[in-house]
């Protein structure tokens, strides 16, 4: 439901709503302070690697996940960074890999499939974040476009939830979605 709301927006319409997420983010960031994990977007996932540079020329330390054996690690992204294409086709920089609890991160910025009230967040069902998280405290913010929210998603036992939501319309607390 999620993906075919998303499949009705032209080109034009996701690079603008690409762009105000970007925004968001990055005013997100100013207002957290500190380090940022960000992912580097699929093709059906909401493109924040306009983000991701911008906080990069703006002295953010930020670190991008890379996939090993299921779960996540680190690597420092640069503005020189060097990026192969990992497992499941993910855009992955090349560098020195940190486990999630040798890094400090304040912010991360995860992609959603869907996400629904009170943070539920739909990935791509391996659970890779959601370990991620219980190894890396920090402030949980998904990335998407509005019309991936959905009603009635249940959340497992083993889901973390967002505490926020980034959407081209704003910012959203998760408490406050319903």
């Amino acid at each position: 439901m999620a993906r075919a709301a998303q499949e009705k927006m032209s080109r034009k319409e996701r690079a603008a709503a690409d762009e105000s997420i970007c925004e968001y983010i990055c005013a997100l960031q100013k207002c957290v302070g500190g380090a940022v994990c960000i992912y580097n977007p699929l093709p059906d996932e909401a493109d924040v690697s306009a983000a991701a540079a911008r906080l990069i020329a703006e002295g953010v330390e930020v670190y991008m996940p890379v996939m090993r054996g299921g779960d996540i690690m680190l690597v420092k992204a640069g503005a020189k960074s060097k990026f192969c294409t990992g497992a499941y086709g993910i855009a992955e920089p090349k560098g020195e890999e940190l486990s999630p609890q040798s890094v400090k991160i304040d912010l991360c910025i995860t992609p959603l499939a869907a996400f629904t009230s009170g943070g539920g967040r739909v990935g791509r069902g391996k659970g890779c974040y959601d370990r991620f998280f219980a190894l890396c405290p920090c402030v949980r913010a998904g990335a998407a476009y509005a019309c991936r929210y959905v009603k009635g998603v249940e959340m497992q036992p083993h889901d973390a939830p967002m505490d926020i939501m980034i959407t081209e319309n704003g910012v959203i607390k998760a408490e406050d979605l319903n």
